[in-house]
């Protein structure tokens, strides 16, 4: 019977049964609705989870923002979170969202089920981690200068500042505030004991604590470069050192001439170390940083 006979003796009204469009070549269709998570396509899948890992890693410091300086002060401070981080989350979904859709692979769902398995863990640090293997897998699995690999990229920068940073700092972090007290000594002229360095007119002691490190500006400096270099579709060289090491030293510098009128006006003590000395430093390590690795962008070679 051809399906012009199924058309004469099916009741009007009555829908083709699911067997009598695959006799007829009438392709079926599973409608968005029923098609549940798996309708998502790879990159809303993942820009998702991305999304979803980086609300739960910043929930603990929102948190404690809001309860240490309440909500108003809170958001002026952008939750003690830099704006270079708000950004690239930002531009990193974007560019995942930008691409193509394309279809979710098996390979796909099993990374895709591993994150979500992480990131229903009450552990804030495992959500770095889990937005850190996922973004490997992106980078991996996606094609080279594409929207999807470059915002893989950027985001798995940004667990730099958020994680690999602070678990560089945990291991090594006498060395670096030692460091750190040797540079704002040497600044201020006087006598340093560990990771305290004497005020300028021998009141006492500065103690420089693990806040105050040059390492997190530090890793916001690479941050910034590697979103700057994607959001350009810049090929990587090793002149990137050199122009990441500049703005790195630059964020040392401001820092350590910080801790340095500290430690020279003991007076003015709560003005430099409260709000408005941390805005104005902050302010400076963000157009420091920016304008060094704009200007490395400008000069990298633009890709063939």
């Amino acid at each position: 019977m051809s399906m012009q006979d199924c058309e004469a003796v099916r009741p009007k009204g009555f829908p083709l049964l699911s067997s009598d469009r695959k006799a007829a070549g009438i392709p079926f269709r599973v409608s968005r609705s029923k098609a549940g998570i798996f309708s998502l396509s790879r990159n809303e899948l993942f820009a998702g989870l991305a999304a979803l890992a980086f609300l739960n890693g910043i929930s603990e410091r929102i948190a404690m923002a809001v309860r240490e300086n309440g909500v108003p002060a809170a958001l002026m401070s952008t939750f003690d979170i830099s704006i270079i981080v708000w950004a690239a989350c930002g531009i990193g979904l974007s560019f995942l969202l930008r691409d193509p859709p394309q279809p979710v692979s098996r390979a796909d769902r099993v990374v895709a089920a591993l994150a979500l398995a992480a990131l229903l863990l009450p552990v804030v640090p495992i959500s770095w981690l889990a937005l850190s293997g996922l973004t490997v897998y992106i980078v991996k699995s996606s094609a080279p200068s594409s929207f999807m690999h470059r915002g893989a990229w950027i985001l798995l920068a940004m667990t730099v500042p958020m994680l690999w940073g602070r678990l560089l700092f945990a291991v090594f972090s006498d060395a670096i505030l030692r460091g750190d007290a040797a540079l704002v000594g040497w600044l201020v002229g006087t006598p340093r004991i560990g990771n305290a360095i004497q005020f300028a007119d021998g009141s006492g002691y500065l103690w420089i604590a693990p806040a105050c490190s040059s390492l997190a500006n530090v890793s916001l400096a690479v941050l910034c470069w590697v979103t700057l270099a994607k959001v350009e579709n810049r090929p990587s060289s090793w002149r990137d050192a050199g122009w990441i090491l500049a703005a790195a030293c630059a964020v040392i510098a401001v820092n350590v001439v910080r801790i340095g009128l500290l430690g020279l006006y003991r007076e003015s003590f709560e003005t430099l170390h409260g709000p408005v000395g941390a805005t104005i430093a902050s302010l400076l390590i963000l157009v420091l940083t920016v304008a060094i690795c704009q200007i490395g962008i400008r000069h990298a070679p633009a890709r063939a």
